[in-house]
């Protein structure tokens, strides 16, 4: 579980760094990275969350669809560098379910630091990373367009 006090980048970037970890259990047990049935589940499921804790719908659901997109970008990036260099691949991963029920939580923890970010634009951290960074720019996109 997320830690209670933190910001909502820090909350990407932990999503982000599980996304890693999906990518190996997905490339160890030969499954592709977009599950689009799962994806449409997820944002109907936030948008419901949102509701509940009075975050626009529209809102929540670019943002997840956001945090979704960049997951993929770090997911196929692996997926290529292990292909092509199957020495660097992972000797198997870790169980999806327990990943994907993190990334849940995640999830909750996020919309609570989104509903609680107000309406300005918010702009992604810079980090050292260059491959990292792009799936982090990815990440925020829906919020540095966010206006008051």
């Amino acid at each position: 579980m997320p830690e209670p006090d933190a910001s909502l980048p820090e909350l990407v970037l932990r999503r982000l760094a599980i996304s890693e970890q999906v990518a190996a259990a997905k490339f160890g047990a030969g499954r592709p990275v977009d599950d689009p049935v799962r994806e449409q589940r997820e944002l109907a499921r936030v948008r419901a969350l949102a509701r509940e804790i009075g975050l626009d719908p529209d809102l929540a659901a670019g943002f997840l669809n956001d945090q979704i997109a960049a997951s993929k970008q770090v997911q196929h990036r692996l997926f290529a560098q292990w292909t092509a260099r199957p020495g660097d691949r992972p000797a198997g991963g870790p169980d999806l379910s327990v990943l994907r029920a993190e990334l849940d939580g995640l999830t909750v923890a996020l919309l609570d630091r989104l509903a609680a970010a107000g309406p300005d634009p918010l702009e992604p951290p810079e980090i050292a990373d260059e491959r990292k960074q792009e799936p982090l720019r990815t990440a925020f996109r829906t919020l540095t367009q966010r206006r008051s």
